[in-house]
C-alpha cells in the first residue's frame, strides 16, 4: 500500500510539473527555429493585439502565427494565442507593464522584441510584425 501511494504522489508531482513548464518560463521554439530577429525598438501600446505579416513579396499576412507574451517586467509567465486568418492576434486583460514578445511559425524566422502596456495612452496603436521567411 504504502510503495503504490509513493508512486502515486510521484506521478502526480510530474504532471504538475509539466503543466507549469507549458505556462511559464522561456517561449515555445518551433521545430524548424534557427534565426531569432530581435527588434530594437519596444511597441508602446494600450492593448496587447495587433497583425503578422510575411515581410518580402505582397505582405500578406500570416495565420496560424504563434504569439506569446512573456511578464510583466521578471515575471516569468507566459501567455499565447494564434493569429486568425487575417494574421490578426489579441490577447485580452493585459496589465500595464514591460513585456519580451515572441513571434514563431514553422518556415519564418522568429521575432522577439519588447511592448510597453501603459492604459494613459489615448491612440490605440497595434503591434505590426513582419516575419522573413526562412529558418
Amino acid at each position: 500500500m504504502n510503495a503504490f501511494f509513493l508512486i502515486w504522489v510521484i506521478g502526480v508531482g510530474a504532471v504538475i510539473t509539466a503543466q507549469d513548464k507549458a505556462t511559464v518560463g522561456d517561449f515555445t521554439k518551433s521545430a524548424t527555429e534557427h534565426i531569432i530577429n530581435q527588434l530594437e525598438q519596444p511597441f508602446v501600446v494600450k492593448s496587447v493585439m495587433g497583425t503578422v505579416s510575411r515581410k518580402q513579396g505582397d505582405r500578406e499576412p500570416l495565420p496560424n502565427v504563434l504569439f506569446e507574451i512573456q511578464g510583466p517586467g521578471g515575471d516569468r509567465q507566459i501567455r499565447r494565442t494564434l493569429t486568425d486568418k487575417h494574421g490578426r492576434f489579441k490577447l485580452g486583460h493585459v496589465p500595464e507593464g514591460t513585456y519580451k514578445f515572441k513571434a514563431t511559425l514553422n518556415g519564418f524566422q522568429s521575432v522577439t522584441g519588447t511592448i510597453t502596456v501603459s492604459k494613459t495612452l489615448r491612440k490605440r496603436d497595434e503591434i505590426r510584425i513582419e516575419m522573413a521567411v526562412g529558418v
